[in-house]
């Protein structure tokens, strides 16, 4: 049983995310659309967000959460999405849902990507924004 997961732990400790020789979000890149406006930070739905994970990560499934802004918030994010169905599109595995209404008076959104080949979720965040419901402008 030891010779089956030396070559997994191995591979593992190799990761650039795990060895910090990455960049910060691994690679994982999340859009929306409509995007969160620049000037004034509003975030429009319905919204389509996109998360692209680098193939090499072997995502199994992405979780969108919401939650406050500050320190100290991490337990009051909630699942807004879990997606475990993905495309292979230029060496990603895209992952696609919609947000359709704003998640109350949350003006955070945080998206988990799980994957076998690391003990925790790579977390990439996006804040602060407003929500708004309705057409963009």
């Amino acid at each position: 049983m030891l010779l089956l997961l030396a070559p997994a732990i191995g591979a593992a400790q190799n990761e650039p995310c795990l060895a910090g020789t990455d960049s910060a979000d691994c690679g994982i890149k999340v859009s929306l659309n409509p995007p969160i406006s620049s000037s004034d930070q509003v975030l429009q739905v319905p919204n389509e967000i996109t998360v692209d994970v680098p193939l090499r990560l072997h995502a199994t499934k992405v979780v969108v959460l919401s939650g406050p802004t500050g320190t100290s918030v991490a337990d009051a994010f909630k699942p807004l999405a879990e997606i475990k169905n993905f495309k292979k599109v230029d060496g990603n595995s895209r992952f696609k849902t919609q947000m359709k209404d704003c998640p109350g008076s949350d003006n955070a959104l945080e998206v988990s990507v799980y994957s076998p080949r690391f003990p925790y979720p790579l977390t990439v965040n996006i804040q602060p924004f407003e929500c708004k419901q309705g057409a963009p402008r």
